[in-house]
């Protein structure tokens, strides 16, 4: 088992482990009413699931923030 499997196999257990708690989250919210609370844990679960699923995306908004404030004099 090398550590290209092992990180494939752990990114999709959080995967599981991130839609559990959007699960939850939206459940606890929902009987509480609590609709704004809702909105965040649905927007707060989804940004830290493209960050899980598409590591590589963290390089490209580096990237694309350095090229926004002129950081690369």
């Amino acid at each position: 088992m090398g550590l290209e499997s092992f990180f494939d196999w752990f990114k999709e257990q959080a995967g599981y482990v991130l839609f559990i708690v959007l699960i939850i989250g939206i459940f606890v919210t929902g009987v509480k009413r609590a609709w704004i609370a809702m909105i965040g844990v649905i927007i707060g679960c989804a940004f830290i699931g493209v960050f899980i699923i598409s590591p590589d995306i963290i390089k490209n908004i580096s990237e694309f923030a350095t090229e926004k404030l002129s950081l690369n004099n």
